[in-house]
């Protein structure tokens, strides 16, 4: 053991303990990377849930939009239709407008199909 000397059971374990921490050492770097893909995955998966519900909230919203630009225009022609004491210039910017809204709803229109 001393002078150069050793035995054979003492190298066995010394290679047995080398080996084992370079086993740890792997496993630790697989480990640390299927954790750093599966968040990865986790993140992806939150993301795209994410978009999915932006985009169902703007589809909500435009539907709105369209929505109240419609009924815009059906009140502007109840007005123009009922209202009997309306000056030509009144009528014609109440046209206006009407044509205003029919403009924004066929656009709004166009672009969901």
């Amino acid at each position: 053991m001393v002078n150069g000397m050793s035995s054979g059971k003492l190298e066995g374990t010394y290679l047995k303990n080398v080996e084992n921490s370079l086993r740890f050492d792997e496993s630790a770097i697989l480990t640390n990377y299927n954790l750093q893909k599966s968040n990865y995955f986790e993140h992806k998966l939150d993301k795209n849930n994410l978009i999915k519900k932006n985009k169902s909230i703007l589809k909500q919203i435009n539907e709105t939009i369209i929505d109240n630009h419609f009924e815009m225009i059906k009140e502007i022609h109840y007005i123009l239709k009922n209202s009997k004491d309306l000056s030509q210039k009144q009528k014609f910017a109440y046209c206006n407008s009407q044509r205003f809204f029919m403009k924004l709803y066929l656009e709004k229109i166009s672009k969901e199909k």
